[in-house]
């Protein structure tokens, strides 16, 4: 039977009721006892209901109840998303779209991929289940067991064991948590539980329960026992936020409440605790350029210049440390001073 034959057959029944519009190169008509009118495609198969147009080797058409089902390199175009998989079943009256078999939804340049794909054309939601990959240039690639894209939010939730991979240049970036959720607007991510982040080729970590990552501002902010380490040590707090320079490398940051840490940067040694601090990096992010403790301060610093390590400890209620190729240069202390300092260097009170 021709395309143009099937094409007229089947308008005749579209004519009744129904509201798809076929072509293939075989077709065949049956009735089911309920009197539901069904139309097997073979081949070259092209269905389309003016909003939804499907193209696949063979398909299945239900006429009374408006869906239909396509076996075989299926492909689909709706609104401004196109997706493709090994079977597709659709109905029209509910907008819902199951894609099962290596299938990728993509929108923009956004691209979904797993094992099973639903979509909820009515809704503009989809859901991904089973070995799930989303790449996009906002965001990289993002791999989980299961996830939520919001369309009209512009956001991707991922949970069971999500991972998140950006590379940028030389630097690679890859969070995990319990959840993942990103947003294309302003490039934003959050993760959600066991929050971890992994920094290379620079070795620095980051913990927390909850962190926020905003991609457009190069920030990061953690909340809940976040702890950074890494070769030159481990610092931690109650809030910190991390600022990235446009290459990617560490250029400040800042903790709120219980500050405390050990570093080793150049041959210098601090261990400190405040309730804020504040770093400043060069713009190598390698080596530090001062460093602010405000609070309740604590500092011990020992270095080359230290002359007794023993009782190289002050606190104050703000101390400010300048740094010169890598090793603390200048200490400056404010406020209800104490303690004794052995040091070769520069020292205000």
């Amino acid at each position: 039977m021709s395309k143009y034959l099937v094409f007229l057959f089947f308008s005749s029944i579209s004519s009744i009721g129904g509201v798809f519009t076929v072509t293939s190169d075989n077709a065949l008509t049956t009735e089911l006892e309920n009197g539901e009118s069904i139309l097997e495609l073979h081949d070259n198969v092209v269905v389309t209901d003016d909003q939804v147009t499907v193209t696949s080797n063979s398909a299945t058409i239900y006429q009374d109840s408006e869906r239909a089902e396509f076996t075989g390199n299926v492909q689909v175009d709706a609104d401004t998303l196109t997706a493709s998989g090994n079977f597709l079943s659709y109905s029209r009256i509910t907008g819902v779209m199951v894609l099962q078999g290596n299938a990728v939804l993509t929108d923009g340049s956004s691209v979904l991929s797993a094992n099973q794909v639903d979509w909820f054309r009515f809704r503009d939601k989809a859901t991904a289940k089973g070995a799930v990959v989303l790449q996009g240039d906002w965001l990289g690639m993002v791999q989980g067991e299961y996830a939520l894209y919001d369309r009209e939010r512009q956001s991707l939730f991922v949970t069971v064991d999500p991972i998140l991979t950006r590379i940028e240049g030389s630097d690679t970036t890859v969070i995990t948590a319990d959840r993942l959720e990103f947003f294309e607007d302003g490039e934003r991510a959050e993760a959600q539980g066991n929050a971890l982040v992994s920094m290379q080729p620079d070795g620095m970590e980051t913990s927390s329960e909850y962190l926020r990552y905003f991609g457009e501002e190069e920030r990061m902010e953690l909340i809940g026992h976040p702890e950074i380490s890494g070769d030159q040590g481990t610092i931690q707090g109650d809030w910190m936020e991390i600022l990235l320079d446009p290459g990617g490398a560490l250029s400040f940051l800042r903790i709120e409440g219980a500050a405390s840490g050990d570093i080793e940067d150049q041959g210098t040694t601090i261990n400190f605790n405040s309730q804020r601090a504040e770093f400043a990096f060069l713009p190598s992010g390698d080596d530090l350029d001062s460093l602010l403790l405000q609070g309740s301060a604590v500092l011990n610093v020992a270095g080359e210049d230290s002359v007794r390590v023993e009782v190289n400890t002050i606190s104050a209620e703000e101390i400010v440390v300048r740094f010169l190729s890598g090793e603390a240069d200048k200490i400056v202390a404010r406020g209800y001073v104490n303690g004794t300092y052995s040091w070769s260097g520069e020292f205000r009170e």
